[in-house]
């Protein structure tokens, strides 16, 4: 009603530019335009807030159907997201240890630095690898070489369950030096009787290459045991 007014006083009061077409109705006088809304009288407005706001309808969504009951969703709004039913995850630990390892130290018999590796690792098999140098203070000291003085060492053990009672064990050790080389191998069997009793048996090797006179010596020992656990 207030543009069709508008449009009145304009064509009343006679204004010259607005006998022309408006580029929003080319093919209308503006008079006529503007009384058949076609061109609105209103200024554009840039701003994010504008005064004349209330001129324009509101376009939020308007209820149709207002819920009674406590609980029900009015139909205006969206469905609900389908949750998935709960899925209980399993703990998973895997504890993490290094294959390989480095050590070093010493005591008064000899100083040294080890490097080792697990080649087999498994619940029923264990391979155990270690290379090393170092230096001897004491000769012949716990199955070493005869002179001090710079040494390189190895060392490999083998462990193996044979079933649910026996086990075997291998272990093998050489030391080298200026003046000889050191051997000494060791073999194990365990098997156990009863729950509390184990029969073991050992044989141990030793060879010193500086031994009989420098041709070479080798020594062999052997046990059978019985032990019992408490």
């Amino acid at each position: 009603m207030a543009e069709m007014l508008a449009g009145w006083w304009l064509a009343i009061a006679g204004l010259p530019i607005y006998t022309q077409p408006l580029p929003a109705a080319p093919e209308l006088p503006a008079i006529a335009a503007v009384a058949a809304r076609q061109v609105p009288l209103r200024r554009p407005c840039y701003r994010l807030s504008c005064r004349d706001a209330e001129w324009t309808a509101s376009t939020a969504r308007q209820r149709i159907w207002s819920p009674k009951a406590p609980g029900v969703r009015p139909r205006t709004v969206a469905h609900p997201l389908v949750k998935l039913p709960d899925r209980r995850l399993a703990p998973l630990h895997s504890p993490f240890s290094s294959r390989e390892f480095i050590r070093s130290g010493g005591n008064h018999v000899k100083w040294d630095t080890r490097y080792g590796l697990e080649a087999i690792r498994s619940p029923e098999t264990s391979l155990r690898i270690e290379f090393g140098t170092g230096v001897r203070i004491e000769p012949y000291t716990d199955f070493g070489t005869a002179a001090m003085g710079p040494i390189a060492t190895g060392q490999l053990q083998l462990s193996q369950e044979l079933g649910k009672r026996a086990s075997f064990t291998q272990e093998v050790q050489v030391e080298t030096g200026r003046e000889n080389t050191f051997l000494r191998q060791t073999l194990a069997f365990d098997y156990e009787l009863f729950p509390q009793w184990t029969l073991r048996s050992d044989f141990e090797l030793r060879h010193d290459t500086l031994g009989n006179g420098g041709r070479g010596s080798t020594d062999t020992e052997g046990s059978l045991k019985l032990r019992r656990t408490f």
